[in-house]
């Protein structure tokens, strides 16, 4: 008997018990929800300090030497559009407190599938729910920006 047999034994039934979790997956429930009041006032506020922060990236790049490189100037944009993703997020979330469950039509297990737009809000609600326009973007540039820095030369260090 060799060593690596009885390794194999025990790789086997671990790798058959994770295939079989590929095949049967229980439900992401991509949507979270956050218990009233406390936990929308946390997610909020964490929208805002992460918007902030975001900001002050982007501006922090902008008046430093590192504008010069087209990598940082993508760092610089995805950053702004995260920036700009938090206030649009957090205009979301005021406006699903002002929608009316009977507006929803849900599916077999209760889970939100479409909106009946019957006034304003529910149009907004529906326009501003689509976040990932300004996400996806935003994310993009800061791949396409760590993409260009790890391809290119480090910038020279500044003699105090």
């Amino acid at each position: 008997m060799y060593p690596a047999q009885p390794v194999l034994r025990s790789f086997v039934p671990a790798a058959a018990l994770f295939l079989l979790s590929l095949l049967a997956p229980d439900p992401a429930h991509a949507i979270q929800s956050h218990r009233a009041p406390e936990g929308i006032y946390v997610h909020q506020i964490g929208h805002v300090l992460f918007g902030m922060a975001m900001l002050g990236f982007a501006l922090r790049i902008r008046i430093s030497r590192l504008m010069v490189r087209k990598s940082w100037q993508l760092m610089a944009l995805g950053a702004l559009l995260l920036f700009f993703w938090n206030g649009w997020a957090f205009v979301a979330h005021i406006l699903a407190a002002k929608v009316p469950a009977s507006d929803f039509v849900t599916n077999k297990e209760g889970i939100r599938m479409w909106i009946i737009l019957h006034n304003p809000v529910d149009f907004f609600y529906y326009i501003f729910k689509m976040d990932h326009i300004i996400c996806v973007p935003a994310i993009f540039c800061i791949y396409r920006s760590l993409k260009r820095m790890n391809e290119s030369t480090p910038l020279p260090l500044k003699r105090l």
